[in-house]
Parts: C-alpha cells; sequence; structure tokens
C-alpha cells in the first residue's frame, strides 16, 4: 500500500515560492540596513553621510534587498487579491524580530511576544476567509 500527497498547483507553488523570497529579501534588506546604518552612525546625516551611504557594501546589499522584494511583491499581487495578501506581510516583522534576537542578541521582552501573538492571531483572523 502507497501513500501519494497530491501535489501543489503550479499556480500555488509558485505563490508559495514568492512568499518565501519576499520573506528572504525583506529580512536580508532589514539586516543588510541596520549593519550598514550602525556603520554610518559616526557621520551626522547630511550630503557626507549619503555618500558613504552609497559606497557601503551593506547599504548596497540591502537596496537590492528591496529590489528584490519589490519583484516578489509583484508576483504575488498578481496572483492573490491585496486584501488578503497585504496581511500576510505581517510575518515579515515576526521573522525579523526573531531572527534579531538570534542574530544581533535584541531582547524579547514579554511585552513584544505579546505582540508578536496579537501579529499571529490577526494575521489568522484576516486570512480566515472571505467573510
Amino acid at each position: 500500500m502507497t501513500s501519494t500527497t497530491p501535489a501543489l498547483h503550479p499556480a500555488f507553488r509558485n505563490t508559495l515560492f514568492a512568499w518565501l523570497l519576499l520573506l528572504v529579501f525583506e529580512t536580508t534588506s532589514q539586516f543588510a540596513l541596520k549593519i550598514g546604518g550602525e556603520a554610518l552612525s559616526h557621520l551626522p546625516f547630511g550630503l557626507a553621510w549619503l555618500m558613504e551611504a552609497a559606497q557601503n557594501p551593506w547599504v548596497i546589499v540591502g537596496v537590492f534587498g528591496y529590489l528584490g522584494a519589490f519583484s516578489a511583491w509583484m508576483v504575488i499581487l498578481d496572483r492573490i487579491p491585496l486584501s488578503f495578501g497585504f496581511p500576510l506581510t505581517a510575518v515579515v516583522m515576526l521573522v525579523v524580530a526573531i531572527a534579531s534576537h538570534y542574530v544581533f542578541g535584541e531582547v524579547l521582552t514579554p511585552w513584544r511576544m505579546v505582540g508578536i501573538g496579537f501579529i499571529i492571531v490577526g494575521v489568522i483572523v484576516m486570512g480566515g476567509g472571505d467573510g
């Protein structure tokens, strides 16, 4: 007796892949810009800061990450309604908050954890159906 798993519809598989790319690109952008921003903290904001930012490899990675996220988001919007897709972008906040804890040692206070819980509940409620 063999069991088979139903194959995912190609359109769903492509949309899921676009969501994963969105998460990767957005998280990469946030991390790269955090590192780039810290590298620029010795300069006051102004022309010198902008010139240095334009040459900072982390800032450049962050900008390209946003371009990748933009591309993934355009694919997602082509396939699902905005009213369903946009609330799901909150998942990016969850990934960044949790990953920041491990990468940068940022503290996940109890109140932040409660907020993360609310975001998860909100995403579930918003994605729960057509009304």
